[in-house]
């Protein structure tokens, strides 16, 4: 597979890949030696914001009595010397192995999106939200059969991999290009509506800085951040550096060494400006998910407090967010719930989405399989047969989200 900077050069129909020249790598800082814990007796959404808010990083999973710990034999310690029961749990297999060749790494990503523009050329239309920190372009594609991009249409959006280390989020929003774009017909399955009536935009990866990084080294890095250096090491947290409510509650890490450092300002990543850039420039999405792994849940605003309606949160909207969790969860089997029933975050894109642009968004946590992060290949099409579904409504509400609980969008 092809490692390194790579920049997709944009022509009218096609993107060719062409060397770029890359930020170099900061020579001092030491490769992480991230390892995979389980805590016992974590128990409350509390418990697992005070993890957080110390800078432990923490998977996505959701159970009832602990949770799991990526970090080191230090951070372990720590937590053993509080009172708290930690596991080692083994690493999984390096970096897309043959056996897991189904994944995509960056340029197999581009070639993807090129192969579907060549083969759909009347609706599909590939383009760039802009570089990333390393230079690359941040790839997709607007499904729809007006030739030009139609802001009059109700638009809906879709984007993988804010965090490196979630390759899984890459096939399933790739996937979505193939079914939308008719590349895999089903009868149950049919989008010809909503492609003549609809904006669809398809971003796999936010993050393609990072995610080359985490498998360039023969092993998976366990890379959760953009490749951008800060004083303290490298990397930014995307989904705690966008500008609602940014840093304000303790859902994300000042210091530039932690997992969900959140940058020295809001939107100080270029991944991030670049997706402000867009969806200024998009009045019309209305709906959108965001993909990561590997919690199984169906995620809606807010994020930065517990309270279900903060007086920035109208009750309709309440409403809206709570039927679209439930018909998301019916179809995919993830549980519903507010953002922060997780655990407290800022500065993320839920928050952003809705609280500074009134849009619908959603974000929907995939499953991991007992793998963490790094399901095998085996698990794709099972992941991706099980979130079109939850994609085809999302689409097919972006005209008015709040009709589903019998309100008005004027």
């Amino acid at each position: 597979m092809l490692k390194g900077a790579i920049l997709g050069g944009l022509a009218a129909l096609a993107l060719w890949l062409t060397p770029a020249t890359v930020a170099a790598p900061n020579a001092a800082a030491p490769a992480p030696q991230i390892k995979r814990f389980v805590v016992h007796g974590v128990y409350t959404r509390e418990q697992r914001s005070l993890l957080v808010r110390q800078g432990f990083d923490i998977g996505e999973g959701y159970w009832a009595d602990h949770v799991e710990l990526y970090g080191t034999d230090a951070q372990a310690r720590r937590l053993s010397l509080s009172g708290m029961r930690t596991q080692r749990v083994p690493l999984t297999p390096d970096d897309f192995p043959p056996p897991d060749s189904n994944y995509h790494n960056y340029a197999e990503m581009v070639a993807d999106l090129q192969a579907v523009a060549a083969a759909r050329p009347n609706i599909v239309h590939l383009f760039s939200l802009g570089t990333s920190y390393e230079g690359r372009q941040i790839v997709g594609a607007r499904v729809s059969d007006d030739a030009t991009d139609n802001l009059n249409e109700p638009g809906v959006f879709f984007v993988g991999q804010h965090h490196a280390r979630e390759h899984l989020t890459v096939e399933v929003v790739l996937s979505l290009l193939h079914l939308f774009s008719g590349m895999t017909p089903s009868a149950a399955n049919d989008v010809s509506e909503l492609v003549r009536t609809r904006q669809i935009y398809i971003v796999p990866s936010l993050n393609p800085d990072g995610a080359e990084y985490d498998i360039a080294g023969g092993s998976y890095g366990y890379w959760r951040k953009n490749r951008q250096p800060n004083p303290n090491a490298i990397g930014t947290d995307n989904n705690r550096n966008y500008s609602y409510r940014w840093g304000c509650c303790g859902g994300s890490d000042g210091y530039g060494g932690g997992e969900t450092y959140r940058g020295p300002n809001p939107l100080s990543a270029p991944e991030n400006q670049r997706m402000r850039d867009f969806m200024i420039a998009h009045p019309n999405v209305k709906t959108g998910i965001s993909y990561h792994t590997y919690g199984e849940l169906v995620l809606y605003p807010y994020g930065y407090t517990y309270t279900d309606e903060p007086p920035d949160m109208d009750h309709t909207d309440h409403l809206t967010f709570m039927a679209m969790g439930a018909a998301m969860e019916q179809t995919t089997g993830y549980h519903a719930q507010q953002s922060s029933d997780l655990y407290i975050t800022d500065g993320d894109w839920n928050d952003w989405m809705y609280g500074e642009l009134h849009r619908y968004p959603i974000t929907i946590e995939m499953a991991g399989y007992g793998y963490g992060f790094y399901p095998p290949d085996e698990y794709i099409p099972v992941e991706i047969r099980r979130n079109w579904q939850a994609a085809i409504f999302d689409a097919k509400i972006a005209d008015c989200p709040r009709r589903i609980v019998g309100a008005s969008c004027s």
